[in-house]
């Protein structure tokens, strides 16, 4: 008569199955919620029948929204929603724009903002970038 041998031999191997499904559901997560969230303020800008879209060349563009009452964002400040000084965003977008120089420069005015207040955003940022500065609008809706 024969004897079996017996399989004393443990698996050693990982299942990785479990991670993979926990990846997964924290990939779905996050794609879902990152669509959700809007960095910066509500602005409504005004509307144009000749808006086009712009290539954006480069990793980042440096924005200031004028809201309705005049306060200036920036979005590239550590808390966009903020409103700040002038002095404080020309500080940040000189730094910034010294670490990249290919960054694109707009301003993001609410239809209702004061005239004043935009011009003196675009003047803002010809400072730092020294090139054209681009409002944007949106397309106007029949």
């Amino acid at each position: 008569m024969r004897r079996r041998k017996r399989a004393n031999k443990l698996n050693s191997d990982m299942n990785i199955v479990p991670y993979v499904d926990v990846m997964f559901v924290l990939l779905t997560i996050f794609m879902v919620t990152a669509t959700t969230i809007s960095v910066g303020i509500d602005v409504d800008p005004p509307q144009m029948d000749s808006s086009q879209a712009v290539a954006i060349e480069g990793d980042e563009m440096m924005v200031i929204s004028v809201d309705a009452s005049g306060s200036f964002f920036f979005n590239l400040a550590e808390n966009p929603s903020i409103a700040l000084p002038e002095d404080e965003i020309l500080r940040q977008a000189s730094i910034l724009f010294a670490e990249n120089e290919g960054m694109q420069a707009l301003v993001k005015g609410d239809q209702k903002a004061p005239y004043g207040k935009i011009i003196d955003a675009m003047s803002l940022l010809q400072r730092v970038t020294q090139k054209n500065v681009q409002l944007m609008t949106t397309p106007f809706e029949e």
